[in-house]
C-alpha cells in the first residue's frame, strides 16, 4: 500500500524546502564522490522532508525541528550505506548466523588501496564462477552479494531459499575457493 500525501502534508514539504539546503550546508561534508554529490543529497534530503510532513502531528511540537532531524538522519544513512557499499576493508566482520564472510579468507591489506583490492577481489570471484557449478557457484555469488552489502537474508530472499542454506552454500564455496589459484593470488597482493 501505498503512502499518499494529504495536500496538508503536501504543503508543508513545499514550504519547508529551505530545510533540506540549511541541513546539508550546516552538517553534511560533500565530496562529490559517485553518490554523494550535492544533487543526490537534496534529492534523498527532500524523500526524507515529505516522510516528516507525512509523520508530523502538529500536537507534538513544530514541524522544522522534526524535518532537520529526518533529514540529517536520512542523509546519514546514505552515506553510510555509501560507504559500506564502497569499502572493501579486510577485517572480518560475522554476519547474521555468526558466520565469517570471505574477509577471513583474503587476509589483511592495511597498505593497498582498499577500493583497487576489492575490485581485484570482485574480479577474481568472477573468475571463480566460471569454474564452478551448483552449490558452490550459488555460494560464490552469495559471497559477491555479501561483499556488495546484502545481508543474508536478502541472498535468501533472491534466490527462494533459507538463511541456513544460504550460509551453507557460502561455507562450501569457502572451502573451495581457499584452494583456488586465483584466490590465492590475492593472498599475495
Amino acid at each position: 500500500m501505498k503512502n499518499i500525501m494529504t495536500e496538508y502534508q503536501r504543503e508543508l514539504t513545499t514550504n519547508n524546502l529551505h530545510l533540506v539546503k540549511e541541513v546539508i550546508q550546516k552538517r553534511i561534508k560533500i565530496n562529490n564522490l559517485p553518490l554523494l554529490a550535492y544533487e543526490d543529497f537534496y534529492a534523498i534530503g527532500c524523500e526524507a522532508l515529505c516522510r516528516a510532513a507525512m509523520a508530523y502531528q502538529p500536537s507534538r511540537g513544530e514541524f522544522a525541528p522534526l524535518a532537520c532531524r529526518y533529514i540529517y538522519n536520512t542523509l546519514i544513512d546514505h552515506v553510510r550505506h555509501q560507504n559500506y557499499f564502497h569499502s572493501f576493508s579486510a577485517s572480518p566482520f560475522i554476519d547474521d548466523d555468526d558466520e565469517r564472510t570471505i574477509y577471513d579468507l583474503i587476509g589483511a591489506t592495511d597498505d593497498m588501496d582498499d577500493k583497487i583490492y576489492g575490485n581485484s577481489v570482485m574480479d577474481a570471484l568472477g573468475k571463480c564462477k566460471a569454474k564452478y557449478s551448483g552449490i558452490t557457484l550459488k555460494g560464490v555469488e552469495a559471497i559477491e552479494l555479501k561483499l556488495l552489502g546484502h545481508e543474508t537474508r536478502e541472498i535468501a530472499e533472491r534466490y527462494g531459499t533459507t538463511v541456513n542454506n544460504v550460509n551453507a552454500w557460502i561455507a562450501r564455496a569457502r572451502s573451495r575457493l581457499k584452494d583456488d589459484p586465483e584466490m590465492s593470488k590475492l593472498k599475495q597482493l
